[in-house]
């Protein structure tokens, strides 16, 4: 009687500890695939700061600003605007 308990015990245990190590693993999966995410909206937010930058220096909209001259872009709106620095 005493051994079949200590054996229940341990299965408790151990099927306790399965089920941690899957949460667990399942848990860095979705770490994982939220740094994803969050690296493609920092993306997005700085084409679209780029465009918005793009639109208010007076830039053509059929033609695309590369992410690059984000910086080039802000120099120029500062010579238009005293407080691009909001912006930045």
């Amino acid at each position: 009687m005493f051994s079949a308990l200590v054996f229940g015990v341990i299965g408790i245990i151990l099927a306790l500890l399965v089920a941690l190590l899957r949460a667990s693993s399942r848990l860095r999966q979705s770490a994982v695939v939220i740094q994803s995410l969050n690296d493609d909206l920092a993306q997005v937010t700085q084409d679209l700061n780029v465009e918005r930058v793009w639109r208010l220096t007076g830039g053509d909209s059929t033609e695309r600003p590369d992410p690059d001259s984000l910086t080039e872009l802000y120099k120029i709106l500062s010579r238009h605007h005293k407080d691009a620095s909001h912006i930045a």
